[in-house]
């Protein structure tokens, strides 16, 4: 089974029925964490700022797919997301055009979709070693400039950077400084940087400046405990070989 430490991330852009319920079974099966979307304002907010192991797009019933897409792919934390595209033979070739990875033919089959999904997953696993992002959910304290300091939380965390959820709005090219705890690391972790990408309602995307040597060492070796993890993961057991009826 998947290693319980690594979590992937995804978006379903769909607005039919039949498709959420195949897609439901097969992603809690690999254990893909999906947020549904069924309108495109949506969709692209979330391809924009929050960082997806694999963009599902319904080409078929979704609205203006190809912008979903082109929107992922034009965003620094989806530029080498997983495309999976839902499509006919009608749409087919505009899908693979558009920059979708993977294609899952409907009428959609339980078997068939697997299948892909599984050929998908493990590109998912390539691109987030080669990224060597993990995602957390982590308290941290923040203080922007000399204001008062405020909580949030880290999202994933990388050797130069992070993401961070707040309730306030931050703004691109602000300073912070942070101070926070890894899982099992004990000791606190502090660091300075600036915004670089914010959606002006509280997600943001902070690059580090500086970290002291022992906070920087104590990082890096947290980093790679949770990355031999990931170079772990396998398939779930139950997709090893695919159903024949």
């Amino acid at each position: 089974m998947i290693n319980e430490q690594v979590r992937l991330d995804g978006l379903l852009f769909t607005r039919d029925a039949q498709v959420l319920g195949v897609m439901h079974q097969i992603l809690d099966t690999f254990a893909i964490k999906t947020e549904v979307c069924g309108e495109l304002d949506s969709a692209i907010e979330a391809v924009t700022h929050r960082r997806l192991d694999t963009v599902i797009v319904d080409w078929n019933s979704a609205h203006d797919p190809n912008r979903v897409v082109c929107a992922a792919r034009k965003s620094s934390p989806n530029s080498n997301s997983t495309i999976v595209a839902m499509v006919d033979q009608t749409s087919e070739t505009h899908a693979l055009l558009s920059g979708a990875n993977f294609m899952i033919h409907k009428p959609m089959d339980l078997d068939h979709a697997r299948r892909c999904m599984r050929a998908a997953y493990g590109t998912m696993l390539q691109n987030r070693r080669r990224s060597a992002r993990v995602a957390v959910d982590l308290p941290v304290v923040v203080r922007v400039g000399g204001d008062s300091r405020f909580d949030a939380r880290i999202s994933d965390i990388s050797i130069g950077g992070l993401a961070l959820q707040c309730n306030r709005s931050l703004a691109v090219d602000q300073k912070v400084t942070m101070l926070f705890s890894l899982p099992g690391a004990g000791a606190l972790i502090y660091l300075s940087g600036s915004v670089v990408n914010a959606d002006g309602k509280g997600r943001a995307g902070i690059r580090f400046s500086f970290i002291p040597d022992d906070d920087l060492n104590r990082l890096q070796a947290w980093l790679a405990t949770e990355l031999t993890k990931l170079e772990s993961a396998e398939m779930p057991a139950s997709d090893l070989t695919d159903n024949v009826h």
